[in-house]
């Protein structure tokens, strides 16, 4: 069993996630910006026990505190970096503070988080990175440059703390999902939806809690590391 940390608890994809990991014997701390009522309810229903704490990971001294509380939780062996938001604009529509924005939430709350927690899992000797991207990453639609750039660089940055931390016990990886039946599926538009179904050899979405299932399975390998494990029913192959 791990003591797992989830950021971006609060969205459609980590409550698909959240029962997989419980089920499997896992303990989770979870954080979420603005969807604690909601949360708390959703895992009261779900009969799932996890403590839960509020915080902006765009804000520094939010994350300082985070950690001073899963610090006060038992600490951690994996950190599951899952917050990000949605994002569409063209390119010529998306200037240089609205892709700083995005970096901030999809990229930077990573780095915040994955910089508290690399000290205390090295010092365990053991511990587990896991950050989570999408498709979009390798094949953009239309109007997600941005989107795309700062999930890029989420993989990036999971591959190059592999290799920082390879003798230490520690693996980073990263979890590309396509489109599942959750979380932001759920913005998009009916028409585009039947569009990009047309573009996954599965002929269908995915059920989200495959996520979970991959989490488990990056906890219990390590030697798998600096990767990037694609859960897209084939609509990108690498």
């Amino acid at each position: 069993m791990s003591r797992i940390l989830i950021t971006g608890a609060g969205g459609g994809i980590a409550r698909a996630i959240l029962p997989v990991l419980h089920d499997l014997g896992h303990s989770m701390l979870l954080t979420t910006r603005s969807r604690t009522a909601a949360l708390e309810s959703f895992l009261k229903d779900a009969g799932i026990d996890a403590p839960i704490f509020q915080a902006d990971l765009t804000v520094e001294s939010d994350v300082e505190a985070l950690f001073e509380w899963v610090a006060e939780n038992g600490g951690l062996d994996v950190l599951v970096n899952n917050a990000g938001i949605a994002h569409a604009a063209a390119a010529w529509k998306l200037d240089a503070a609205e892709m700083e924005r995005l970096f901030q939430i999809n990229f930077f709350s990573a780095v915040r988080c994955s910089s508290k927690a690399l000290p205390l899992l090295r010092a365990q000797g053991t511990g587990r990175i896991i950050n989570v991207s999408s498709v979009v990453a390798h094949k953009p639609s239309f109007g997600t440059s941005g989107y795309a750039a700062s999930k890029s660089a989420l993989e990036g940055y999971a591959r190059g703390i592999a290799i920082d931390v390879a003798n230490k016990g520690i693996t980073a990886n990263t979890i590309a999902y396509g489109y599942m039946e959750a979380g932001m599926l759920y913005d998009v538009p009916e028409a585009m939806l039947e569009q990009i179904k047309t573009t996954i050899p599965k002929g269908s979405f995915g059920d989200a809690s495959q996520i979970g299932r991959t989490i488990d399975y990056l906890i219990n390998s390590p030697f798998t590391t600096g990767q990037t494990l694609h859960v897209n029913g084939g609509q990108w192959m690498p």
